[in-house]
């Protein structure tokens, strides 16, 4: 299924809207197939610095769990969690 996320396109050039998109496809196939970890938390940061605001990331996080259900914070906490172990 291909969702058409609600991102601030005037905000962000083509590559960083692609870097966002690829990010926030990665977070939906979190619960369905296995994803590196190491990689997730690399573009987990890249999305960080693309974004530069928490109340940009809390409103995509909003965006994510009203979409399909799935917050960004607690898939981050749980991938960073399981890492410090």
């Amino acid at each position: 299924m291909v969702r058409e996320y609600k991102i601030d396109y005037d905000m962000f050039n083509a590559l960083e809207i692609i870097k966002i998109i690829e990010f926030l496809n990665m977070i939906e196939n979190v619960k369905t197939k296995k994803i590196n970890k190491k990689v997730l938390i690399e573009k987990y940061h890249e999305y960080q610095n693309i974004l530069r605001s928490k109340s940009l990331e809390k409103k995509y996080d909003k965006m994510m769990v009203n979409e399909c259900g799935i917050s960004i914070y607690r898939v981050m906490k749980e991938v960073t969690s399981d890492e410090a172990r």
